[in-house]
């Protein structure tokens, strides 16, 4: 019980802190869904709808549906695989690019803000290797 406390604190400590950020409604971007798809393609440069449902366990009408609306606001495009026609992939935009970018640095700059180098660097350090456990194959 006291890791999930722990985890769950951290949740609640880290919402806290980005939604003390007013500035451009930060806080409901960075939680939006619209940035998680943004964010991931621009993370992977390139993904199919389907490796969207899977990294965020949406239902393919909903990612379809978001990103449809991502497209209309200019933000990806869908190009089709070279090989497979059937194929489509969501690509950024220079805008999706660029918006991606500032919601990125606005929030590192305010982590820049709150902690010292060497904390950022530990902190890095702690949700790499965080991040690795929970990525394991299999589970």
């Amino acid at each position: 019980m006291e890791d999930a406390h722990s985890i769950y604190d951290f949740i609640l400590s880290f919402e806290n802190f980005c939604n003390g950020k007013k500035e451009n409604n930060f806080n409901k971007e960075i939680f939006s869904v619209k940035f998680k798809i943004l964010f991931l393609v621009y993370k992977y440069k390139q993904l199919s709808p389907s490796e969207i449902v899977d990294n965020l366990s949406m239902a393919k009408s909903n990612v379809a549906l978001f990103c449809r609306q991502l497209m209309q606001d200019q933000l990806i495009i869908s190009s089709q695989d070279q090989l497979d026609h059937r194929i489509i992939y969501y690509c950024l935009t220079k805008k999706g690019e660029k918006f991606v970018e500032k919601q990125l640095d606005f929030l590192n700059n305010s982590l820049k803000q709150k902690f010292t180098t060497a904390e950022m660097k530990e902190i890095n350090n702690y949700f790499k290797k965080i991040n690795k456990i929970f990525l394991k194959p299999g589970e």
